[in-house]
């Protein structure tokens, strides 16, 4: 109890220097985790055909190369889509460099690239070391850079944003290619078109949207149970004793309810701990009116010391479908009151960047959106920038989330890297209060048995899917 006691004394000092969720990604410094914006000083170029000697290339990038100096998010494809032609859309690779100097003060630790989003293909290599790979580019991706770097002088960090003609193992593909000649969708990125960030923690860490928060279905304005889950993972050498307290906090930074467990951490292994917090008394709801925003702190300790901590926004709100009541009365409730979806849809496009938006940007779409009255938000037809989501929640809009394609190939591949994907974009957004659909396809060709097996992947993640959200 004495050990509680001071773990929640830290949690009031640490309230105003922690750093906040994934999301965000701000330039935060603390002693157990840092990060820092990698967005500035970039160098990039278009390459038609691929160096025949890749890894020569990667190694000396500068020879027989012209690069442009940009900063990130950056698109080669500047909206082409709009033409309307056969191929609206830029095909080609991408390259990307900039130098890396790291701190000597975290040598030690564990460094981490954290890219929001790379079209279409992405392998990233550090000094010349390959790191990581990811496909799809609407979702996010980490990767480990520990066994990389130097902190002896400068790193050379390379990226590779290939988006070849005719993709068929990705759901997200130029509709020119897919067999729907002309009908692009506006464009599709091609380059580092969302933001990337430097992450610095100690081997033990919360897993990259590790939290999970979600209230329980009895939950009324009278009271409110809530449930959580934290992923943690110990990239170190030992085995760990770990406490896992997560508070959650009301706007002004007053303690509401916390939790504590025990649980050994076995050398390089993730794990999920669930846990439930004690009943809720008259919870501040979360509504388009008054879109109230808990802040849930989730720390990690360590005899007694903390090594790991994220800060995650959430909202208590719950929803009431027609299609689940009996009776005439086919109105949408939320928190028991009647409320009249007023809602708008928009493509992540913008002449001159395409997807390549600014937070301030975003920020301005959101007001334009709300200045025209509307009360929700449908995101056409892939996943947007997660700064979308995180305006949705501030704002009270409600946020239909789409996972689209247009297409659909029979292959184990595509099959594969789509329920990848979907469980990506699932774990970057159940969180948000603001969402009450999952858009599961758009103008539909998946067949209705691959239908139900993601629809079953998003039942199992969000344990509020079916009900308080539909899966369209």
């Amino acid at each position: 109890m004495a050990i509680l006691l001071e773990m929640k004394k830290l949690i009031y000092i640490l309230f105003f220097i922690s750093t906040f969720s994934w999301a965000q990604t701000p330039e935060k410094v603390t002693s157990f985790r840092k990060e820092v914006s990698l967005n500035s000083s970039w160098e990039t170029i278009v390459l038609d055909k691929l160096p025949e000697q890749e890894e020569s290339f990667v190694q000396n990038p500068k020879v027989d190369a012209q690069w442009q100096k940009v900063n990130v998010p950056h698109n080669w494809d500047q909206y082409y889509g709009f033409l309307r032609t056969k191929h609206g859309n830029l095909h080609g690779t991408a390259w990307y460099q900039k130098t890396l100097k790291l701190d000597k003060s975290d040598s030690g630790r564990r460094l981490f690239l954290y890219f929001e989003g790379v079209s279409s293909y992405a392998t990233v290599w550090v000094n010349g070391k390959k790191v990581g790979e990811h496909k799809g580019g609407r979702t996010t991706f980490t990767v480990d850079i520990t066994d990389a770097v130097s902190f002896e002088k400068e790193n050379n960090v390379m990226v590779k944003a290939s988006h070849p003609a005719f993709i068929a193992d990705l759901p997200w593909v130029c509709g020119g290619c897919s067999g729907e000649w002309g009908f692009s969708e506006g464009s599709q990125p091609m380059g580092i078109f969302r933001p990337v960030t430097l992450v610095v923690t100690n081997e033990v860490r919360i897993q990259p949207f590790g939290i999970h928060i979600w209230n329980d279905p009895k939950t009324s304005k009278e009271k409110a149970i809530l449930n959580v889950t934290t992923e943690i993972k110990n990239y170190g050498n030992t085995n760990r004793n770990l406490t896992i307290v997560n508070t959650l906090l009301d706007t002004t930074g007053k303690e509401i309810v916390a939790v504590q467990s025990e649980i050994k951490s076995v050398l390089g292994e993730t794990k999920e701990l669930a846990q439930t917090f004690p009943e809720i008394q008259n919870p501040k709801l979360w509504s388009p009116s008054n879109p109230y925003l808990y802040q849930l702190s989730t720390m990690i300790y360590e005899n007694g010391k903390i090594v790991d901590q994220l800060k995650t926004a959430y909202g208590i709100r719950w929803v009431s479908w027609p299609i689940d009541r009996t009776g005439k009365d086919n109105r949408f409730y939320l928190n028991d009151e009647l409320l009249f979806i007023n809602g708008t849809c928009e493509y992540e496009h913008l002449i001159g960047k395409s997807h390549s938006f600014s937070k301030e940007e975003i920020h301005s779409r959101i007001e334009q959106i709300k200045a025209a009255g509307f009360n929700a938000f449908r995101e056409a037809h892939q996943p947007h920038n997660l700064e979308y989501q995180k305006e949705l929640d501030e704002n009270g809009m409600l946020f239909w989330s789409q996972f689209s394609a247009h297409i659909w190939y029979d292959t184990t591949e595509f099959k594969e890297n789509f329920k990848t994907l979907l469980r990506e974009w699932i774990k970057e957004r159940r969180n948000s209060p603001s969402v009450v659909l999952w858009g599961l396809q758009n103008e539909s060709t998946i067949p209705k048995e691959f239908a139900q097996e993601c629809t079953k992947i998003i039942q199992e993640m969000d344990p509020s899917a079916s009900s308080q959200r539909k899966i369209t």
